[in-house]
């Protein structure tokens, strides 16, 4: 008995332990101790809805177009998790060279003017207003290229952190109940509150007579984040002006080409309720004054319907992906300099 009760004190330590720190789980995770909590998409995390349980799998079909520039060409990306690694990288791109940088960190940069640079600034929808307050800051000159993720925290802010209860709630979820057993109970607990309730996690929302689910923050209309939140002229404006000095600023860095891209909200695509769209896609795209050239799939995502998002998640499908890419690669070819030029 004393065995045991010592052996549970030492497993109970280790649980916490790991519950505080994102390194130990980590390292959890490359003993194959626990299961990725995204492998059945994003929005099944929070909702546990079994009827949007969608196994993520890889897009690997992608057939990239082939380079025929005579210069080479060195794609630059500040986007969010559309464009992470595990989504696209290089082998995506009819490009030489490639560099990616997430919003939160930090590009040093030296552009090598033998090279046709270009800067693709995506962003999903939800965040582009926020993002474009102001022109971007994660642009810095430099006597060499690379990413920096910012100043660490002081160590009192890193403790602060490490004992906040959402952090830790979340990492000890990942680590004790997402197994397979743990979710068939959270999905049969979801089911319940569901059918005899009509509710589900706050973190997501149901849409067209519930038969999609998509991220809170894209209906969550109090929020700025929200496909349906007004957004008055005077903020496109606003909004506009801050993508053409960014245009500025980093043509001034060495770039060649500017291009944005927005990604639409997921409930921007599928939606077929009477809740009014702000339109926030268009109205950047079309307003009389924008400079900055931009890669548009808004339209053709909602002729793919359901075919554009994954059903568990709030990210695009491999179609969906594909299309994009196509548009991208579309572009880079209308600026390459021909072979025999």
């Amino acid at each position: 008995m004393k065995f045991l009760k010592y052996a549970f004190l030492v497993l109970g330590c280790l649980v916490w332990a790991a519950g505080l720190s994102p390194a130990l789980l980590s390292e959890a995770g490359k003993l194959d101790l626990i299961k990725d909590s995204y492998r059945f998409g994003d929005l099944y995390r929070l909702s546990n809805l079994a009827q949007f349980k969608d196994p993520r799998t890889e897009c690997t079909a992608y057939r990239t177009p082939a380079k025929t520039a005579s210069q080479k060409t060195h794609l630059y990306i500040i986007g969010d998790s559309f464009t992470e690694a595990q989504r696209v990288g290089k082998k995506d791109f009819a490009v030489d060279a490639y560099t990616y940088v997430h919003w939160n960190e930090f590009l040093h940069l030296k552009t090598d003017p033998s090279e046709t640079n270009i800067l693709l600034l995506e962003s999903v929808e939800r965040h582009f207003r926020e993002k474009m307050k102001d022109t971007i800051r994660n642009l810095i000159p430099d006597h060499a290229t690379f990413v920096s993720k910012g100043t660490p925290p002081r160590f009192m802010n890193r403790l602060d952190n490490a004992f906040k209860s959402r952090s830790t709630e979340d990492r000890l979820d990942e680590l004790l109940f997402q197994n397979d057993v743990i979710l068939t109970l959270k999905e049969w607990k979801s089911a319940f509150n569901y059918r005899f309730f009509s509710r589900v996690n706050k973190g997501v929302t149901l849409i067209n007579n519930d038969e999609n689910v998509v991220y809170y923050m894209d209906t969550d209309t109090p929020n700025m984040t929200s496909s349906f939140s007004k957004v008055n002229e005077t903020e496109i404006d606003s909004m506009v002006q801050n993508i053409n000095a960014s245009q500025d600023f980093a043509r001034n860095l060495g770039f060649d080409h500017v291009i944005l891209s927005i990604i639409p909200n997921k409930v921007s695509v599928l939606t077929t309720e009477t809740v009014k769209y702000n339109n926030l896609i268009k109205r950047i795209y079309t307003h009389p004054e924008l400079k900055m050239p931009f890669i548009d799939v808004l339209t053709d995502f909602r002729k793919m319907g359901s075919n554009a998002y994954l059903k568990g998640d709030s990210h695009w499908t491999c179609e969906g992906q594909y299309l994009w890419l196509d548009k991208v690669n579309a572009f880079i070819k209308t600026i390459e300099k021909p072979a025999n030029s």
